[in-house]
Order: structure tokens, then C-alpha cells, then sequence
């Protein structure tokens, strides 16, 4: 992947509303919560909007197939799904079709907390987010093709392993490779006199094909702790448009853009994109509080199925301006 010319970058619009996790949690007390409440307010006071939650509970679903389950227009069901996504109780992402591109619905949220009047005596439960730039992983094990570019520049050479020992690792924000793992260790100090009720990493990701291919599937697993949570298969790898935030520099016939993935844990099990995969593991499989770091690992194995590669975007590419997120609840 090489780039030849400079290509002018579109601007990329912010969102109404920050991005919410599984578990909703909101207070009175606190006057940041007030917009929040008041989408959530306006996206379930309708029949319709309710009736989407509940197809969406165990299933994603593309807004044609909602239409015809609602017995509603295309358009109406595209307009429900606008104020459901406002509000953080869904998602909805563009993926490749058999007749083009179709809007894919999953749902995001699990519960709704909402504080009216809080007792002092109540278990105090916080939550912590951290964002690690994608330069800074801990550990790799990687195969060709690889790379990685920052805003400006590639970091060394492509398809070179020993690229990615570099200092300036730290800058990458599009890291690719074929097989094998990149470890990132989160820090846990925030987890002292805390028990952890819920974790979530989320990431902007694809597979990595030789420039762009919408369908390349490829088998990404997910490790905490060295535990294996998830496999999820990437449908492709995405071009055909410029990223909403990828540098101009970075021409068109590369890769552009991937899916905002979030791999959750709570007691039920794990979840992807808020949807339960499986029960056999849950949170108190580990001792997070105790471990020196969380360790996050992401890898392409060597006997999957769909050994397609990934691709993994910083804030500075692809449609979602942020990095590898780790998300935490926690109760005392």
C-alpha cells in the first residue's frame, strides 16, 4: 500500500450524544445527565421505538427486515432508528450487502439506571474509562503483511516485523497485519476497594486484504487476561470512500474504515455489540482488582477459519475518532 496523490479530507460530523455502554447509568444530581435523559425520554415514548428494542434484543437486524417485521415504511423505520442511536440504545452501521451496502441495527444497552433521589446508604458504584493510543501495545507476535502509519507518514517499512519495535510505534494511528497477536495492559489502580460489575473494550476494526476488499472475512479473537473471550468475523475489509477522519494523504485504494466493535463482560457472560455470546465465562472468572495490569490481547489465529488479517484505527482514522477504550463499572 502506497500512497500517490493528496486527496483533500471530509470533515467528519460529531454525534449528538456521547457514545453509551451496555449498562446506562444517569442521576439528576448531575446536570451533564440532563441531555442524555432527555433522548432517552423522547426514544421510548414510542410503541414502535419499544417494539425495535425487543427485535433487537438477541439479533441484529437490517432496517428493511424491522420494516417488514413493524408492517411500517422503510423511511418511518429509518426515522425511529435515528432517535434509538441518538440515545446510545443502538447501533447502526453500513455493511456490504448482497444488492449494495444495508444499515445493520444491533442493540447497545442492557439497562437503564436512573437516579432520581440518592439514598447515602446505597452501594456507591463508579465507573473509569481508559483510552490507549493503538502505538502503545505491551507485546506482539505478528506476520506479513504488516504496517503502520501515523497522521502524516508510514513508521518505517511495510511488511517488516522489525518496523514495530520502533519508538515511534507511539505515533501509529492504522496498525495492519496478517496473523498472529498485538497485546495492550491497561492499567487496574483505579480498582482498589472496588469490585468490577462490568468491562468493555471498544475498538474501530476490519480485515486487511491486499488494498481494499468489502468482503474479506477474517476471524479476530479477543483475550483478557490470556482467557480467550470472543471470536468475531470481520466481513471485510473496507474501502470504495474516504475514512470521515482518515488523513488526505492516505489514498482511496487503501484501506479507509472499519466497525466500531465493543466485546463486553459483565456476570451473564460476553457479549459483542451488547449481544450475549456466550455464558461460559463472566466477570468473576477473573480477579481483575489484584492483577498487576488488564491485559487485552487481539489476534488472528494460526488455524482460524479466516485467516484475513486486521486492521486496527486510532482516532485519527477511519469514521470513529477514538482508540482502544476499556470501559469499567464497579460497585463497593
Amino acid at each position: 500500500m502506497k500512497p500517490s496523490s493528496t486527496e483533500k479530507n471530509e470533515k467528519s460530523e460529531k454525534t449528538s450524544i456521547e457514545k453509551i455502554t451496555r449498562h446506562i447509568s444517569l442521576s439528576l444530581d448531575d446536570p451533564s445527565d440532563y441531555q442524555p435523559l432527555e433522548l432517552l425520554g423522547k426514544a421510548l415514548s414510542s410503541q414502535i421505538r419499544l417494539k425495535i428494542l425487543y427485535l433487537l434484543k438477541h439479533q441484529s437486524l437490517n432496517i428493511v427486515e424491522l420494516a417488514k417485521e413493524l408492517q411500517i415504511p422503510v423511511s418511518s423505520t429509518a426515522f425511529h432508528i435515528n432517535l434509538l442511536e441518538e440515545a446510545g440504545l443502538i447501533t447502526a452501521e453500513m455493511l456490504p450487502g448482497i444488492r449494495g451496502s444495508q444499515k445493520v441495527c444491533s442493540s447497545r444497552a442492557e439497562d437503564i439506571k436512573i437516579s432520581i433521589n440518592n439514598s447515602p446508604h446505597q452501594t456507591l458504584a463508579r465507573s473509569f474509562s481508559v483510552d490507549m493510543p493503538i502505538g502503545n501495545y505491551f507485546d506482539f507476535k505478528i506476520h506479513p503483511t504488516c504496517g503502520m502509519v501515523n497522521e502524516t507518514s508510514y513508521i518505517e517499512s511495510c511488511d517488516d516485523v522489525r518496523a514495530f519495535y520502533s519508538p515511534n510505534r507511539v505515533s501509529a494511528q492504522l496498525i495492519w497485519f496478517q496473523k498472529g497477536f498485538i497485546e495492550y495492559r491497561f492499567p487496574n489502580h483505579f480498582l482498589i476497594d472496588s469490585r468490577p460489575s462490568y468491562i468493555s473494550f471498544s475498538l474501530e476494526l476490519c480485515s486487511e486484504a491486499p488494498g481494499y476488499r468489502d468482503i474479506w472475512p477474517s476471524d479476530i479473537t479477543f483475550y483478557l487476561n490470556d482467557i480467550e473471550l470472543l471470536t468475531y468475523t470481520s466481513p471485510g475489509d473496507f474501502g470504495g470512500r474516504h475514512g470521515k477522519l482518515t488523513p488526505a494523504w492516505w489514498t482511496d485504494g487503501n484501506t479507509q474504515f472499519g466497525l466500531l466493535k465493543t466485546i463486553g463482560l459483565d456476570k451473564k457472560g460476553v457479549s459483542l455489540d451488547g449481544v450475549l455470546k456466550t455464558e461460559a465465562i463472566n466477570i468473576d472468572t477473573f480477579d481483575l482488582a489484584h492483577s498487576p495490569y488488564i491485559s487485552f490481547k487481539i489476534a488472528i489465529k494460526e488455524d482460524a477459519v479466516h485467516t484475513g488479517g486486521i486492521n486496527i484505527f486510532g482516532k485519527s482514522y477511519g469514521d470513529h475518532a477514538q482508540n482502544i477504550i476499556m470501559h469499567i463499572d464497579t460497585f463497593s
